[in-house]
């Protein structure tokens, strides 16, 4: 089957953003006067989690239990969550961040040989657009055929329910598309929509094990930067192309 599309997440795959993220949920914690840290560890361990209040929620049932006595938890957590989204916008505009290498130049000849191209993430509505709008100064409404974020299904990665959704919405099988991911949630959600998937490990996850992995690369390369395999058949290429693509596809 031909390639159909190719779905990216969005956080540590697209662009390095889980350190801002990571950031932002400290500064939210000063400002609730909650003596809370996630250093780099802890957050490694979170980013298993989908889902910003949810990692909230994990940190309290491990290190605060005593917190889930509380009446209006969860309007607390949301009010955090929403001081935090606050402050990740902040940097985002400040940080002048920008994609992983390989990304755009990808994403351009998906379009040029009208390869359907899709973001699924688990970050809510309002960080994407920002992160796409007023860090990496995209348009997404013209750049993707489709958008999932966490506020479109009720369970986030690793659940594959996103997936299934963006599928659906695009009316197209599992067969014929790629995720391209970043995390074990990720690779965990997109094989239980039974899609082929492409890691290119971030800062965070580059330790991480992804053994159910179609091919494991640094990044998605350049041909003036090649990516390195770390696991997986890349047919010879050196970096990502939509051969290379459609060739792990029909595999």
């Amino acid at each position: 089957m031909e390639l159909s599309a190719v779905l990216f997440d969005l956080d540590g795959t697209v662009a390095e953003t889980e350190d801002l993220h990571r950031k932002s949920f400290n500064e939210s914690f000063r400002e609730f006067s909650l003596d809370w840290f996630w250093d780099e560890a802890i957050y490694k361990e979170l980013i298993n989690i989908g889902g910003g209040k949810e990692r909230i929620m994990y940190h309290i049932k491990k290190a605060w239990p005593e917190m889930l006595n509380y009446k209006n938890l969860s309007n607390y957590i949301n009010s955090i969550h929403k001081v935090k989204n606050e402050i990740y916008e902040d940097y985002i505009i400040e940080s002048e961040i920008e994609t992983r290498t390989g990304v755009i130049r990808l994403m351009n000849e998906l379009r040029e040989k009208d390869v359907k191209i899709g973001i699924v993430s688990s970050t809510s509505e309002v960080n994407l657009m920002n992160l796409f709008k007023k860090g990496l100064k995209i348009n997404p409404t013209k750049q993707f055929d489709l958008i999932a974020h966490g506020d479109c299904t009720k369970l986030k990665k690793p659940s594959p329910e996103i997936y299934e959704w963006a599928l659906e919405k695009l009316q197209l099988p599992a067969e014929g598309c790629i995720a391209i991911e970043d995390s074990p949630r990720g690779l965990e959600s997109a094989k239980g929509a039974s899609l082929k998937t492409l890691i290119t490990p971030s800062n965070f996850t580059k330790n991480e094990s992804f053994k159910l992995a179609d091919l494991v690369v640094s990044d998605l390369g350049e041909e003036s930067k090649p990516f390195i395999n770390i696991s997986g058949n890349d047919f010879g290429f050196n970096f990502v192309t939509v051969e290379l693509l459609e060739k792990i596809s029909q595999a």
